[in-house]
């Protein structure tokens, strides 16, 4: 049975709606939702190599400094906003992981667990 919608309930599913589809008007609107100053080689990477992926799997082994952590957070984030992920894997050297969990808070509000395994 559908029920009636007052004028809260009417602006509040629009704004949701609008806030869904935000990506398709905004080709960057990772980069512009978050706190982080990209290069162009970081955009080029993202949404010119991979986001038009039909499956994406990549390895970032670029020089340390390139900016591989800014490119995988980029990813990960434009991907969730988009619905295209619910959950991603980092895999990282253990020395890295707290790094990894800070920027990830920092720059775009996001948490992960830690998965420490033993090396036998």
């Amino acid at each position: 049975m559908i029920q009636p919608v007052d004028a809260e309930g009417h602006r509040l599913l629009v704004e949701s709606s609008r806030i869904r589809l935000a990506y398709t008007h905004d080709r960057h609107f990772a980069v512009n939702f978050s706190g982080i100053r990209t290069l162009p080689h970081h955009i080029e990477a993202v949404y010119l190599r991979m986001l038009p992926q039909p499956r994406l799997r990549f390895l970032l082994a670029d020089d340390p400094g390139a900016g591989k952590t800014i490119m995988a957070v980029l990813l990960i984030k434009e991907m969730k906003l988009r619905e295209a992920i619910d959950r991603a894997i980092i895999l990282c050297p253990a020395p890295l992981t707290i790094q990894w969990q800070d920027e990830l808070l920092r720059w775009f509000g996001e948490t992960f667990d830690v998965i420490f395994s033993a090396v036998d």
